[in-house]
């Protein structure tokens, strides 16, 4: 894995509203094959949340029990199949 894994990361800088609190990780992929590694090795239990632009988010100050995934300025188009 080439990206960069940020743990009890401060949500605030990533959303519009500049509010919330930690994710307990979070992942910012190199590319698409990169993220694709990274999601293979979580657990199969784990919840993954996707972040986007984060515009219209808003996140509790408890933060967010799991993995966020922060694909602005990495991933140019993402589909799910």
């Amino acid at each position: 894995m080439n990206g960069i894994l940020l743990k009890n990361e401060p949500l605030a800088k990533y959303t519009s509203w500049r509010v919330g609190g930690p994710a307990e990780q979070m992942y910012l992929p190199e590319g698409r094959a990169d993220l694709i590694t990274f999601l293979q090795q979580l657990p199969e239990q784990e919840s993954i949340y996707w972040l986007g632009l984060g515009s219209n988010l808003l996140v509790r100050d408890g933060g967010i029990k799991g993995t966020v995934i922060n694909t602005r300025g990495r991933l140019k188009a993402m589909h799910l199949i």
